[in-house]
């Protein structure tokens, strides 16, 4: 019986031989099996060949409801949820959030559950992030101590760099989106020019003691700031505001550098050197 169902739904294969062409695999397998196929109506030779009988005489059936396929990691049998999501109204974070409780409670009955797909790609994505920008900003404030030989103007130019943040946010927000993985990308990216400009000013006004030269010098300052930001930030809005295609990508990466440019050149012109007045006690 088993070699009669082995032929039907299996697939056998039942030998091999050599053509023209190479290596010919024969292979058995009724052609009716994906549709209404009756397995009781199999005919059966008994062990003499005498007669046939039905398969549903000789046999019982009970049907049950199993997984059609099988699948197994390291030895321990899986069973897949798989979902898509609609990324202009939800994100995948907060559909995990969502259903986190559930995840809880089917965890306690015994039953171990493994995220992948886009939220485990999203957790590795923002370790690896966090880690280059922790090295990136540790590297940048070096470079900056050694330049101006202090550990206190540094640390102006780099506290700029979470208030840059605030633009993008507010960028996002307006454009409607979500900030994605890449729209962090570019507050990394960010970063590095918010701490130019910062450069150029603080530069410009250390060693000022009198609040009149640290202002005028700070006014001088106004025109190559303000150039170097808008050139930025026009390059930028072509992707900020006329993205079609694969350039939607990286369109919260554009909004991100050009709204947080365009709020650091406010902290740069004001805040740096209000900063150093207080620092330094300016009078």
């Amino acid at each position: 019986m088993v070699s009669s169902l082995r032929g039907l739904f299996l697939e056998a294969e039942y030998g091999k031989i050599f053509d023209d062409k190479g290596l010919v695999r024969i292979r058995l397998e009724d052609p009716s099996k994906e549709h209404d196929y009756r397995i009781g109506s199999l005919s059966l030779e008994t062990p003499d060949g005498s007669q046939t009988v039905l398969l549903s005489d000789i046999a019982e059936f009970i049907y049950k409801k199993r997984m059609l396929k099988l699948y197994k990691e390291e030895g321990e049998r899986v069973w897949s949820v798989v979902a898509t999501i609609d990324k202009q109204r939800i994100l995948a974070t907060e559909v995990m959030k969502r259903i986190k409780p559930t995840l809880d409670a089917i965890a306690k009955e015994g039953v171990k559950v493994i995220v992948k797909g886009e939220e485990k790609e999203n957790r590795q994505v923002k370790v690896e992030m966090t880690r280059a920008a922790t090295i990136a900003i540790f590297l940048i404030f070096i470079s900056l101590v050694w330049m101006f030989n202090s550990f206190v103007l540094p640390l102006i130019v780099l506290s700029t760099i979470p208030l840059s943040i605030l633009g993008a946010l507010v960028g996002t927000y307006l454009f409607g989106l979500n900030l994605t993985l890449i729209g962090v990308m570019g507050l990394i990216g960010l970063a590095g020019v918010v701490v130019n400009d910062g450069l150029i000013m603080l530069d410009f006004i250390q060693n000022e003691k009198e609040h009149t030269s640290l202002v005028a010098k700070a006014q001088m300052r106004l025109r190559p700031i303000f150039l170097t930001s808008i050139t930025t930030v026009l390059g930028l809005m072509t992707i900020m505001f006329f993205a079609s295609g694969q350039s939607l990508i990286v369109q919260p990466m554009a909004i991100a550098l050009g709204f947080g440019v365009a709020w650091a050149t406010l902290l740069n012109l004001v805040y740096v050197p209000l900063m150093y007045a207080v620092l330094y006690r300016v009078r």
